[in-house]
């Protein structure tokens, strides 16, 4: 920190006219005390540990954001992409390896704004919106009345500005929206795990980017890193057991630490993958550390994680959900027909629609066949089981 001219903060930081006020554990914010034009404001998520196989995929984000390497100050951009995939597949980790690019700083030299909305339908925006205006030097922000007055107030700041806006994990549009107000030298980047938050959006659909899962190769490569030993005396199980978690990366990474943990113990690892395998070890360990609530200094497991896609369904499409547990992964996928069996109901596409909407299950034009991932194919195993 630069304390004699004010000029530059690192840390985590709020400020307010000016004047230090507090610390976040939850976002990393490097602003100016007393901001000039030329300054550039960033406002980051924690930078993300350890990430394999993303290569591809955040030059295609680049691109969608006009981070071509070729574009000038002040070029005319206004990008919007909504990310979307599984639970648990990287969507939050891509985007914070986005923030903390260096090629994004050059593409957006005044600065990057970030935010995380969260599964809590009845939240307002309005703090967030205030916190943006707060690292962007202005009080307006948190003296507006509505988001619709905050979403005004926030383009007039944003107009000259040529900057980055990142709005992480949404569920609810209207949440969503107020941040949407970038000028014409901004870019706006969104990630949900719902189909209909990201189609209600964006205008159209090449503005919606799905994440995949890893590769075989990525995901071995993932299990290398967490558990060396594991893949270089087990390749074959190791293969299998990747495969069989169909190259989530949550999945991997928390199996990657039983597994290490195993092994250094002296103990085989053998029974352990096909526990793993089964779910039942997978959704009862701790997420990954980078999931921590840091305020509340909790982790939560992998099935509360998943939990929270559930958390506003209804009770009988809930219901329905977990008699898709019946289904074998590897990878799940089945038919209106297979659905209608199982369910035993007059008209399901009300619930398809419902779990489709809210990424719990993925519909395959090609195959005219809907998929579920095996962690929620196993997550659902366990609600049948609790019924």
């Amino acid at each position: 920190m630069n304390d004699e001219t004010g000029s530059h903060v690192e840390g985590n930081v709020h400020t307010n006219g000016g004047d230090f006020v507090g610390r976040d554990q939850n976002i990393n914010i490097h602003l100016n005390l007393h901001p000039k034009e030329s300054q550039p404001v960033y406002l980051l998520p924690p930078k993300p540990g350890l990430v394999i196989g993303r290569e591809q995929d955040l030059a295609e984000l680049k691109k969608r954001l006009g981070m071509t390497g070729d574009e000038q100050p002040g070029t005319s951009i206004q990008v919007l992409t909504a990310m979307r995939g599984w639970p648990g597949v990287g969507k939050t980790t891509l985007a914070s390896l986005l923030a903390h690019d260096p090629q994004t700083r050059q593409a957006f030299p005044d600065g990057i704004l970030w935010t995380s909305l969260g599964p809590d339908l009845n939240a307002s925006p309005l703090p967030k919106l205030a916190e943006w205006g707060r690292a962007l030097g202005s009080q307006s922000l948190a003296e507006a009345r509505n988001p619709e007055e905050a979403q005004r107030i926030l383009g007039g700041l944003l107009r000259e500005r040529s900057m980055l806006l990142l709005i992480d994990d949404v569920w609810q549009a209207h949440q969503a929206r107020p941040f949407l107000a970038g000028g014409v030298h901004c870019a706006t980047l969104l990630t949900t795990r719902q189909s209909d938050i990201a189609s209600q959006l964006t205008a159209t659909p090449e503005q919606v980017f799905f994440l995949p899962v890893l590769s075989d190769e990525k995901a071995l490569e993932l299990l290398a890193q967490l558990a060396p030993a594991v893949v270089r005396e087990f390749p074959a199980l190791a293969l299998t057991l990747v495969q069989a978690l169909e190259g989530l990366p949550l999945a991997i990474q928390v199996a990657g630490r039983l597994l290490q943990a195993e092994i250094s113990r002296g103990f085989g690892v053998e029974k352990l993958i096909q526990v793993i395998q089964t779910g039942a070890a997978l959704l009862q360990a701790n997420a990954p550390s980078d999931r921590a609530d840091l305020v509340n200094q909790t982790t939560p497991t992998v099935a509360a994680l998943l939990l929270t896609s559930l958390e506003h369904l209804d009770e009988f499409t809930r219901e329905c959900y977990a008699y898709l547990g019946v289904f074998a992964p590897k990878p799940a996928t089945f038919d209106i027909e297979a659905m209608q069996f199982v369910w035993d109901v007059n008209d399901l596409q009300p619930v398809v629609a419902t779990l489709v909407d809210r990424g719990l299950l993925e519909y395959l034009p090609d195959l005219k066949r809907y998929q579920m991932h095996a962690l929620l194919v196993m997550l659902a195993k366990t609600l049948l089981t609790e019924e």
